[in-house]
């Protein structure tokens, strides 16, 4: 289950740098869940494990989680473009 839980890693890294601010939790999931690209246990999955690699940041204010890239997103993301992945 590896590669496609990379795969929506990918996507939420993409994503978060085309729009180029930051997006909530909620946000984020209902665009994934909608499309029907993943579930919402697994999307909340991989969110963690991009908080927990420090690729995407969190900040909090009033109740609300707003994500958006780290700097090593930024090169983790570039490396993937540059072999063609994105």
């Amino acid at each position: 289950m590896a590669e496609p839980l990379t795969l929506y890693k990918l996507m939420i890294l993409y994503l978060l740098k085309k729009v180029n601010y930051p997006l909530s939790n909620g946000q984020m999931s209902e665009f994934f869940v909608s499309k029907s690209y993943t579930d919402y246990f697994t999307f909340q999955m991989v969110i963690n494990e991009l908080l927990g690699t420090s690729l995407i940041h969190k900040e909090t204010i009033r109740n609300t989680s707003r994500y958006e890239l780290t700097t090593v997103s930024y090169t983790h993301l570039r490396a993937h473009e540059t072999r063609g992945n994105l």
